[in-house]
């Protein structure tokens, strides 16, 4: 029994001060039990504990407690009652807080039941003013009180709840307020409190207040239950707020209760508040002290920044890198199609804008923007997603921007590691000092054959050094050892840190752990204890409830989850109705954007105390959170990629190993300052473990892994022998393993069903390449066969499917394809840039190489530095597990490259000579297979002549508005008249003909009626309404000249219709369509035959005519253009009544039909001719019906007539 009431008291302790009581009703209830039974009732235990079950049922907790405190013997301690005089009353409380101590209650519970005690059991006629002054005071507002508080908003975590309000004073009263605990009582009786972290809340300042309830592994149902704040004020009051919270987890106020203090209480209220102002104080000197001594460290053993030459030398390249940058020399991204969506009372302007390359920006990531017209805005990003992008902006860019450049800004990276650079601590990182102060004096002129290899010799060499080197080719099981000895580490309780330059790299590794997990070990995952944090690329991985920081922050807070969730189901709906520049989605935006900002804020605190945490090597430098903290391990994956300066920061965050491990036989880092060309050169060739030649040289603390686990050996015979001086070998796995079997079923797939290696040879179709504004190269008809090939391969359940190319143009184009052709439902077949695609895999890879004629030379990705190139090319091949499919023009590689040792012309020719399967024109094989891979859908190809022109024509005749013509040669063969009839029967309909060629000489006189000369056609291209794209019409002798006596004839005529948005307008771009080039002269291409000679003359009619016909230019002229009498035929033409409305009338002067000027009409002026308002403000035009007639509106706020257009 003695135990049985030992542990019932330590649950009083544990609730009894966590909630508010029910003070009055206790004091009736014990009333009710006198009157009914006298004071003798309380010297009988059983009884007070029975008849305490009846009463209190109404109070679950108050019963429990007062039943254990009876059936400890609390009647017994009040013998005496009622107290009849103020010495009794003091001496029967002191006996009854003599017992409530010795049975070891806790402070406040004996303060609560003393206080029932003094209320219930003083006689009637003694102190009556004693029983009044305690007596609590319940209101429903706070008329009462000196202060008032917002309802609280509660969030519920796993591991607690919190509870937030804004704490605001009502009068000048000088009353200062603790806020003392917070109680959540569920309706089934269950109390959970908070700790006593006393928050001050000093008088007269409003205050943000933030309060925790710990849960420990309880569910808290809030539902129905009451939560309370307790107030302690220096006016000796105590005011406790009550609020009943509904289903919806919101709060509503119950009630507000005021019970004056007892002088104890009052005196260790003013105790607390002198205590807490003391420290506030003492916190404000410290920060003095801190800002007076300028943050200068002053422990006496600390030694100051460690300094060499390597850190000055590295530190100058990044601050001309830095430099560099901030000029605007720096990457810039093309963005299109942008809308104003909003501007707020704070004059943040909200911009939508697509992008033409697929960003993955940060929510708050700064940018700048520029736009063609010279306006310039600096902001931060709302989100980046699916090649669209929400910007917030300092500047108006006006309502709609047709394009821009986005510049980030990495210097701010650039620059938290340089002051990393700058501040290692010689007592601290000694690791990060170690690598620069021994590793390249412990270089050798020993053979690279010599050095350990496979990865029990990496596990070793880490047990017994402190700096460890991996040089991992590719698929020779870089992430599996990484992720095997992060397991080890995990079981031996250490902390581990990886690393790496790209998102990929790490969600590789990170997802290798979590699958290696054994079951027992799964309560790491579920714990937090090992966490991915950052932006996550992989997509099983995104979904992981627990592996990603994000994801676990969400799953321990319910309320978070189920409200970003609802909108993201609101934002899809927009998307659904294509709403996505809307108000509606920017509001939608800025919600989920605040939300994740909350979230956010909570996965930092999992982060702080994860034992394995993943991430790139740009966040551990710049967030604050790793600058304090060291890890028993560090691992760096990919690091032939990273600067130097990123390797010695990742090292400074090591305490007892540091790992490197890459591969300098692949991509290298890259800068953007040629001033700052240190920065190009890795770790490996720092520690001089390979030379500018490529030579390779053993080093102590190198190890390799040699036995590659990916690729089919057909595959992996090219990089061994050309790359990797022939150390790369097969493992079992690839040679007769499950890898083996796996691979062979992909070799035997179409497309090229039966080998690994393969090549098309686009020699003999019209493959030009050429390079858009930014430099960057792309080849239309190639991308066309590599996507189209990819395709093929993902309908015949090829699980993966990679398309890389050398060049971002060409990337961009091939992934507008993908977005056009998977409109719906997804797609395994991904495209990236080689430096995008490093770290990752595909079952297939096809290998746009871009290159072509009319170039008569490589751009700068493959035909620089030797070392990059081989780098680059090593990267693309090693890509593929079971099939590599290499797309390019191999006439124009042998005409370039004939006779030397540049990398890619080697890859063709050991594909020829290696008897491997070469798609050319030669055996005939070209034309059969372009045509078997023929996607359909949004692509069509035609090897038939008049197939194409029959599907052309039916394209012309749903014409609306223009057709925009790029003729590179004007030899066209005996079907053009065929294709120009269609064209000028269009024209006749009153659609414009744009047209323009790169051999205007040479063209049919009837086509010059309608061409302009240039020398930008280098596409044969006829795009229409910004609709549909045909490539390859009208067909043409067209060549290649190699050189002054020979050129390349076309021989496979390959002709393609392309109906998708993203890739027209892609392709608009890229080839700059609609412009006219003649030396360095450029301007818009216009329509050359008709009424209408210059876009720039229909726009500018401001003197418009008062009344008549107004057919000469303008609206005027377009209106005599397009439309006919529906009577005889005769063009229509624009006049204006005598009251001024404009109308349409028939030019016969014996006809007198006439017709209403619709807003179809002046909207299709308006949108075909880029016309913008007379005023010339800037604003956008958009026509109108009103009570008088049609009218044009401004976008700027003023009305026009139709006839000021």
């Amino acid at each position: 029994m003695r135990k049985l009431v030992h542990v019932g008291l330590e649950y009083i302790n544990s609730l009894g001060g966590n909630f508010m009581w029910h003070t009055t009703e206790m004091v009736k209830i014990f009333e009710k039990m006198t009157d009914g039974y006298g004071y003798d009732i309380y010297q009988n235990r059983k009884l007070c504990v029975a008849l305490c079950n009846d009463l209190f049922a109404d109070y679950t907790t108050e019963k429990n407690i007062m039943q254990m405190l009876f059936q400890a013997g609390l009647g017994e301690a009040m013998k005496g009652v009622p107290f009849k005089s103020e010495r009794e009353l003091k001496m029967g409380l002191s006996n009854i807080d003599k017992f409530l101590m010795a049975q070891a209650i806790e402070g406040s519970v004996r303060e609560n039941v003393l206080e029932v005690i003094r209320l219930a059991f003083v006689d009637k006629g003694v102190n009556s003013e004693s029983k009044s002054v305690y007596q609590p005071v319940i209101s429903k507002n706070f008329n009462n009180s000196h202060f008032k508080m917002t309802l609280p908003v509660i969030k519920e975590f796993a591991d607690r709840v919190e509870a937030s309000f804004k704490f605001m004073y009502t009068n000048k009263e000088a009353v200062d307020t603790i806020l003392e605990k917070c109680i959540i009582t569920e309706r089934f009786g269950q109390i959970h409190s908070s700790r006593m972290d006393y928050k001050l809340l000093l008088h007269n300042k409003s205050k943000n207040v933030t309060i925790s309830i710990p849960i420990e592994d309880k569910k808290v149902f809030l539902s129905g239950a009451n939560i309370e704040f307790v107030f302690l004020c220096s006016n000796h009051k105590r005011i406790t707020t009550t609020y009943k919270i509904n289903v919806s987890k919101t709060a509503m106020l119950a009630q507000i209760t005021v019970c004056q203090m007892t002088d104890s209480e009052y005196n260790r209220t003013i105790d607390i508040v002198e205590l807490l102002i003391r420290t506030i104080d003492d916190a404000k000197k410290i920060s003095t002290n801190s800002f007076e001594l300028g943050n200068i460290k002053t422990a006496i053993n600390e030694e100051p920044a460690y300094t060499s030459s390597d850190i000055k030398e590295y530190s100058d390249a990044l601050r001309r890198e830095i430099h560099y940058l901030k000029l605007g020399k720096g990457k810039r991204y093309k963005i299109v199609n942008g809308i104003k969506l909003n501007k707020n009372d704070k004059g943040i302007y909200t911009y939508s804008f697509e992008m033409e390359t697929e960003l993955h920006l940060p929510d708050d990531a700064p940018v700048v923007v520029e736009t063609s017209g010279g306006l310039r805005a600096i902001g931060t990003v709302l989100s980046c997603e699916d090649f669209q992008m929400i910007l917030l902006l300092d500047k108006d860019l006006n309502e709609k921007v047709s394009s821009a450049h986005l510049m980030v800004e990495p210097w701010k990276l650039l620059e938290a590691l340089d002051k990393r650079m700058n501040s290692l601590n010689p007592n601290v990182n000694k690791l990060a000092i170690k690598i620069m102060e021994e590793g390249p004096d412990l270089s050798t002129d020993t053979d690279i054959d010599s050095v350990p290899k496979g990865q029990e010799e990496v596990e070793k060499k880490l047990e017994t050094d402190d700096i460890v080197t991996v040089w991992g080719p590719p698929g020779t099981g870089k992430t599996y050892t990484m992720a095997k000895i992060a397991k080890k580490y995990i079981a031996q309780n250490k902390s581990v840190l990886i690393v790496s330059h790209s998102n990929v790299s790490v969600d590789g590794v990170i997802k290798k752990v979590v699958e290696m997990l054994d079951t027992d070990m799964q309560s790491y995952i579920e714990e937090g204890k090992i966490l991915r944090f950052g932006y996550v690329r992989d997509d099983e991985l995104s979904r992981n409830p627990y592996a990603t920081s994000f994801n676990y922050a969400l799953s321990r807070c319910d309320s978070y989850a189920r409200q970003l969730e609802s909108l993201i189901t609101k934002r899809d709906e927009l998307r659904t109705k294509n709403r996505m520049k809307s108000k509606d989605y920017d509001d939608v935006e800025h919600k989920i954007k605040k939300l994740r900002s909350e979230v956010r804020k909570e996965e930092r605190k999992y982060v702080q105390r994860a034992q394995v945490i993943g991430t790139t090597i740009s966040r551990a430098t710049v967030d604050p959170m790793f600058e304090e903290r060291q890890f028993d391990l560090v691992m760096f994956d990919e690091v032939s990629m990273a600067y130097v300066p990123q390797v010695i920061a990742a090292a400074a965050l090591a305490k007892e190993k540091f790992m490197c491990v890459g591969d300098f036989r692949q991509l290298a880092p890259i800068s953007q300052c040629q001033d700052a060309h240190v920065l190009q050169v890795d770790i490996f060739s720092y520690l001089q473990i390979v030379d500018g030649k490529g030579n390779m040289y053993w080093h102590p603390w190198l190890v390799m892994l040699n036995e590659q686990r990916r690729m089919a050996p057909a595959i992996s015979e090219f990089p061994n022998k050309f790359i990797y001086n022939k150390l790369l070998k097969n493992n079992a796995e690839v040679l007769s393993g499950k890898r083996k079997i796996e691979n062979d079923i992909t070799i035997k797939k179409e497309p090229l069903s039966g080998d690994a290696m393969n090549l098309i040879d686009l020699a003999g179709t019209y493959c030009a390449a050429d390079k858009n504004t930014d430099g960057s190269r792309f080849n239309i008809l190639s991308a066309i066969v590599s996507f189209s090939t990819a395709v093929k391969a993902e309908q015949n359940n090829i699980e993966s499917v990679g398309i890389i190319t050398p060049y971002a143009a060409q990337t961009r184009l091939i992934r507008a394809m993908i977005k056009d052709y998977y409109t719906k439902g997804t797609t395994t077949v991904s495209c990236a840039t080689v430096h995008q695609f490093q770290g990752s895999e595909s079952d297939v890879i096809v290998f746009d190489a871009v290159e072509s004629y009319p170039k008569s030379a490589v751009g700068y990705l493959m035909g620089k530095n030797p070392n990059q190139v081989t780098r680059l090319i090593n990267v693309a091949i090693t890509r593929g597990k079971g099939k590599v499919i290499t797309v390019a023009n191999a006439r124009f590689w042998e005409n370039v490259f004939k006779g030397t040792n540049h990398v890619f012309y080697k890859l063709i020719q050991h594909i020829k000579i290696g008897k491997h399967h070469v798609i050319e024109r030669d055996d005939k094989t070209l034309q059969p297979y372009i045509e078997s891979i023929n996607p359909g859908r949004m692509i069509n190809i035609f090897m038939n002549e008049q197939d194409a022109i029959s599907m052309f024509e039916n394209d012309m005749k749903k014409a609306k508005w223009q057709a925009v013509i790029s003729l590179p040669s004007g030899e066209l063969r005996e079907t053009e008249n065929q294709i120009f009839e269609i064209l000028d029967a269009a024209d006749s309909r009153g659609i414009d003909i744009l047209m323009k060629s790169n051999d205007y000489v040479n063209l049919p006189s009837h086509w010059k009626d309608y061409c302009f000369g240039t020398e930008n056609a280098t596409f044969p291209l006829i795009i229409i309404d910004d609709e549909v794209a045909w490539y390859g019409i009208p067909t043409a002798k067209w060549k290649f000249q190699v050189d002054k006596t020979s050129a390349m004839i076309t021989v496979v005529h390959t002709m393609v219709r392309i109906k998708g948005k993203n890739t027209v307008e892609m392709i608009k771009a890229l080839t700059e369509l609609e412009s006219i080039v003649v030396g360095q002269n450029k301007r818009k291409l216009v329509k050359k035959k008709g009424k209408m000679t210059t876009s720039s003359l229909v726009a500018s009619s401001e003197n418009a005519l008062d009344s008549g016909a107004m057919s000469n230019y303008g609206l005027g002229a377009f209106v005599e253009e397009k439309e006919f009498c529906p009577v005889c035929k005769s063009h229509m033409i624009l006049v204006k009544n005598a009251r001024g409305t404009a109308y349409l009338k028939c030019s016969n002067k014996a006809c007198k039909e006439t017709k209403y000027l619709t807003v179809d009409l002046m909207n299709w002026y308006i949108n075909s001719h880029n016309i913008r308002c007379p005023k010339k403000d800037g604003g956008e035009l958009k026509g109108g019906l009103g009570k008088y007639g049609p009218y044009v509106r401004c976008s700027c706020g003023h009305f026009l007539k139709p006839d000021e257009i």
